[in-house]
């Protein structure tokens, strides 16, 4: 069996770009994966909590799967988005994600029914199972969930062949413990904690998957090229030159800051859908001035 792909590098999670008669905006969402793809990024995270998967139905899922795949081609690794409070519905849509051609796909861990942590960890393996030549990364994002996967259990799935990595939105020291924990297994750790991917690759971590790689990618790009070379000064101050906006973008709920960054910048994504509201005015100026200091024309 081939080397499955495990999350590494800069990697973006995209928000969903709707028309004004709340219709996937097709064409807006692959000029964004194309200038991604243009500045370098090593993958995309299609569909994500950013992505509003939560707001969508599952034909709508699908039909972004089916925009991105075709979007991205080959010309770099694609993840989907496939969990669902559903078994039954998360192996439908990893099974149409396979049918596209992605490489992996990332499972949020199950929430909503409460599950407890053995069913849980049956869960992930039943999907693993279910397609062995894919890869499998844990979402770990407990603010989402209010379920915090214990970092004895990530360590346990790390060790199941095709389960090769995970987005972990929690605290640093947890995701030291789980590199700590699987090195010997082919398994890589990548935050999704916007302001610490400087940190997770200090740590021994893999990147980052989140919205500023999205947003900024190029800085990004260029910050783990600079780790790669053990650059380490000249890396902090592409990671101190981003502080202010990563704060900027978590001060609003999510993706509606990140999608006013996409506006300025001259994209048409418009707001999320509710219950979400759009950026405020105020956080709409905060983000021009952050945008304007770091170079851009808006």
């Amino acid at each position: 069996m081939k080397k499955l792909y495990a999350p590494k590098g800069i990697i973006p999670a995209p928000p969903t770009p709707f028309t004004k008669d709340d219709k996937i905006n097709e064409e807006e969402y692959k000029r964004l994966l194309n200038y991604d793809i243009e500045r370098g990024v090593h993958c995309i995270c299609v569909g994500g909590s950013t992505g509003e998967w939560s707001t969508m139905s599952i034909e709508e899922r699908k039909q972004l799967f089916k925009i991105a795949a075709e979007a991205i081609g080959d010309r770099i690794p694609k993840m989907a988005t496939t969990g669902c409070h559903s078994l039954s519905k998360t192996l439908e849509l990893t099974q149409y994600a396979v049918d596209l051609g992605y490489e992996s796909i990332l499972l949020v861990t199950p929430h909503y029914l409460q599950p407890g942590f053995e069913a849980t960890k049956d869960y992930y393996r039943k999907v693993a199972e279910t397609f062995p030549n894919l890869a499998v990364c844990i979402y770990n994002v407990p603010h989402n969930t209010n379920v915090e996967l214990p970092v004895e259990d990530i360590i346990e799935l790390a060790k199941v062949p095709n389960i090769t990595g995970m987005k972990h939105c929690t605290d640093p020291t947890l995701t030291n413990k789980v590199i700590e924990g699987t090195k010997n297994d082919y398994f890589e750790s990548a935050t999704g904690r916007e302001n610490m991917i400087l940190a997770n690759l200090c740590q021994g971590g893999s990147g980052g998957v989140g919205v500023m790689c999205t947003i900024v990618p190029q800085e990004l790009v260029k910050m783990y090229d600079l780790l790669m070379e053990n650059n380490w000064k000249e890396a902090l101050k592409i990671d101190e030159s981003l502080r202010r906006l990563s704060i900027l973008i978590e001060s609003e709920p999510n993706p509606a800051p990140v999608k006013e960054v996409l506006n300025l910048l001259g994209f048409d994504f418009g707001a999320p859908r509710l219950p979400l509201r759009p950026c405020s005015k105020e956080l709409r100026e905060e983000i021009r001035k952050e945008l304007i200091k770091l170079g851009y024309e808006v």
